[in-house]
């Protein structure tokens, strides 16, 4: 009878449970625009936006509180717990939304179920996302830790690829029509697929005894130099995550430079690009240096950003090339970002610090990116990109001070 061992692949099983969570996460971004059209259906485009936006970002600013929760108790029960409840926590909000009568049916109650629901999936991703992070790099062999942490980020682009894909595929079975009347719902009700990696990831291991709590504040103040260093590098990439696969899908389709379909192209093949160069910087910072790639991709990102905003450009190829463009230098500063990360904290608080830090980032900053960046805009094509010059060297900073406290700190960690 053939069987699976389920330890032997449970870094597999984590993986692939990763890349299911954030493509039922990152469904929201390819169809922000449908779902406004269909919770928020208001005359004035101002006030559209800004709340379909803001319930974009209903889900980041939840983060914090999913990695308050389940940061911890990675910390005490284990890793495999924390990551378990938090995947199922993920499927039910997001086949809800796919359920959910529109404003049309049932009306302000429609834009309030949708923003709960949102809030819920942001809970899930705070817990399940850092977690599984901290665990890929722990197991890993001391000389792939990079490699094996890059799969965390590369699997949450493979997620927010195939929501996008998502979208392709729907235009190629329906109309434009079909798909906002109700076709739009059907990538939502795959979440039901993620649900058994809830039941396979904690089967894969006996259960250990568990651990002292946690307490999140005294943590926070006895590491408050490496949260903040970690919160500080992290908040460069949300940033330049929601600015290319938010802001500028929603930003091209509203000014009539791409159709939607356009559009989500785009995003899928910078996405694609991202994820290569996500494994491959992660294979060679084993090697070489984890800082070095990470700051590459930091000053290639922001002279990017210049090139897009400020440069006179109207066509398909010249917004894809700068696209991949972007997706390749943000892959390489995601590459080593796992390991960089998990290693500057001991492991008894290891998950709690590294989720904590990254989802108040998150939450802060990619929350408020696409109506941040939306508004600035319309002020002045330079202001996006001055505000991504600023963070970018708040970031470089903080990384060459983490690096620096890493080193004083390396016999105290363990793993």
């Amino acid at each position: 009878m053939f069987k699976i061992n389920l330890e032997k692949h449970e870094s597999l099983i984590e993986i692939l449970g990763n890349v299911l969570v954030w493509y039922n996460f990152a469904l929201f971004m390819p169809f922000l625009h449908i779902l406004s059209a269909e919770f928020f259906p208001l005359k004035n485009t101002v006030q559209r936006e800004m709340l379909s936006f803001l319930a974009l970002s209903a889900g980041l600013f939840m983060r914090p509180f999913g990695a308050a929760v389940f940061g911890p108790l990675g910390d005490r029960l284990g890793r495999r717990k924390s990551i378990s409840i938090s995947i199922l926590l993920m499927v039910i909000p997001t086949v809800c939304i796919g359920l959910l009568p529109n404003f049309r049916q049932v009306g302000i109650c429609a834009p309030i179920l949708l923003l709960i629901f949102r809030a819920l999936q942001g809970i899930s991703l705070g817990g399940e996302y850092t977690t599984a992070m901290v665990h890929l790099v722990e197991r890993a062999p001391p000389h792939r830790r990079s490699f094996w942490g890059s799969f965390t980020d590369a699997g949450s682009q493979i997620g927010v690829l195939l929501g996008g894909q998502a979208l392709v595929l729907l235009h190629s079975f329906f109309s434009p029509e079909e798909i906002y009347s109700f076709a739009w719902r059907i990538p939502f009700l795959g979440a039901v697929v993620l649900a058994p990696f809830s039941f396979l990831v904690p089967a894969s291991v006996s259960n250990k005894k568990d651990k002292p709590k946690v307490p999140i504040f005294r943590t926070l103040l006895k590491y408050k130099k490496e949260v903040l260093c970690t919160a500080s590098i992290t908040a460069f990439s949300a940033v330049g995550f929601y600015t290319l696969l938010t802001f500028l899908p929603y930003y091209l389709v509203g000014t009539n430079i791409m159709t939607l379909q356009e559009a989500t192209t785009c995003s899928v093949y910078s996405t694609l690009i991202m994820v290569i160069f996500i494994l491959m910087g992660g294979y060679l910072s084993d090697t070489y240096s984890k800082a070095f790639f990470m700051i590459f991709g930091i000053v290639g990102v922001s002279i990017t950003m210049y090139f897009m905003f400020l440069l006179p450009m109207t066509t398909f190829k010249h917004w894809l090339i700068l696209q991949l463009s972007y997706g390749s230098f943000l892959g390489l500063y995601y590459s080593s970002r796992a390991a960089f990360f998990a290693e500057a904290y001991p492991e008894h608080i290891r998950c709690t610090a590294v989720s904590l830090s990254l989802s108040f980032a998150q939450a802060l900053f990619g929350g408020m990116t696409p109506l941040a960046i939306n508004y600035a805009s319309k002020i002045s094509p330079l202001l996006p990109a001055m505000a991504v010059t600023v963070i970018a060297i708040c970031a470089f900073s903080a990384l060459i001070a983490l690096k620096k406290k890493k080193l004083a700190n390396e016999r105290d960690l363990h793993f």
